[in-house]
């Protein structure tokens, strides 16, 4: 954990700050279209942040969060899709997440995100059921779905579904969870100069985190995904 409070603080304060525009040049091949939709699919994914543990019919989280994927910048298919001189380690996407409770132990939700000085936004939806509510003395369990879409670059039509299955269990001020994610990018080039078959990837990941509550009503989370990359995030915002 210490590590991913380190990623993203360096992430954060100091890498935010250098153009990465993306798109879709003259010379790029079949392998490096492939490898890029995946990675920038897994960085785009709408990511929980958040326990198991349902909002309730009363419920709201508003939350700004940074999640910063550790990508293969030194991989040649970043520097073929990516309109600059330099591909930084991370890249952090800065996102607004806003959730309701609902009857029933269902929770739904929304991103926005845009990355600085990039062409990169983002938006998503997500829905979250609570099959184990969680009491004292047992944890809660939760299935979700969520979608996203990448929104802004020309060149480039991607999106993700995702399917998550969720447990957590409060301690005091803290709410320990983790869960396994699996993953369906789909993506395709839109240059007319370019003729690249549509991609479609399959990914798989775990993660866990912890929600820590310092006085009512504000939450912070740190939370870690396991995957072909790493993924940090950070979340900070109002939970009633």
């Amino acid at each position: 954990m210490k590590k991913a409070i380190v990623a993203i603080i360096f992430v954060i304060w100091v890498h935010t700050g250098y153009a990465m525009d993306i798109s879709v040049p003259d010379s790029a091949t079949q392998n490096e279209f492939k490898d890029f939709v995946k990675e920038v699919g897994y960085a785009l994914t709408f990511n929980p942040m958040a326990p198991a543990e349902p909002l309730n019919i009363t419920g709201f989280d508003i939350s700004l969060e940074v999640v910063a994927t550790d990508i293969s910048d030194s991989k040649g298919y970043w520097k073929t899709f990516i309109d600059g001189t330099d591909v930084d380690t991370f890249l952090p996407v800065p996102r607004l997440h806003v959730q309701k409770g609902l009857p029933m132990n269902i929770d739904i939700g929304a991103i926005y995100a845009s990355v600085p000085d990039s062409n990169i936004k983002l938006w998503g939806i997500e829905a979250k059921w609570a099959l184990l509510e969680g009491t004292v003395a047992t944890p809660a369990l939760a299935l979700r779905g969520s979608y996203s879409q990448l929104s802004g670059v020309d060149d480039i039509d991607l999106n993700t579904m995702s399917a998550d299955i969720l447990v957590s269990k409060g301690l005091l001020m803290f709410t320990p969870y983790a869960g396994a994610s699996v993953i369906r990018v789909s993506g395709s080039e839109n240059n007319p100069d370019v003729d690249l078959d549509d991609e479609n990837e399959l990914l798989y990941k775990l993660l866990g985190g912890v929600q820590y509550s310092p006085f009512p009503l504000l939450i912070l989370n740190l939370e870690v995904s396991f995957g072909e990359v790493m993924q940090y995030g950070i979340k900070g915002g109002l939970r009633f």
